[in-house]
């Protein structure tokens, strides 16, 4: 099924965020069951939101590629997962 995934990032700056969506985004867009990346300043720090073909697809992702590039020190990013049951685009 479908996910939103949101990740909450007390603290992070654009500046942050730039940094790692540098190193990030090539290889996420590659990324199989990845669907859509947004990211934005939210209360205090930083709001990623992407869509995933389901939570498997996610979840060895940010296990692979975001824990590990976390800033020593930096709080771990919140994560919620919501099921997604439509999806509607420009055409």
């Amino acid at each position: 099924m479908t996910i939103m995934m949101t990740s909450d990032m007390p603290g992070t700056t654009q500046g942050d965020y730039e940094q790692l969506a540098a190193a990030l985004l090539p290889v996420l867009q590659t990324a199989d069951g990845f669907i859509a990346h947004a990211a934005g300043p939210a209360d205090g720090g930083y709001q990623v939101t992407e869509l995933w073909e389901s939570e498997a697809a996610h979840s060895p992702w940010f296990a692979a590629h975001i824990a590990p590039a976390m800033p020593p020190g930096a709080t771990p990013p919140i994560l919620t997962i919501r099921p997604i049951t439509k999806i509607t685009t420009r055409a």
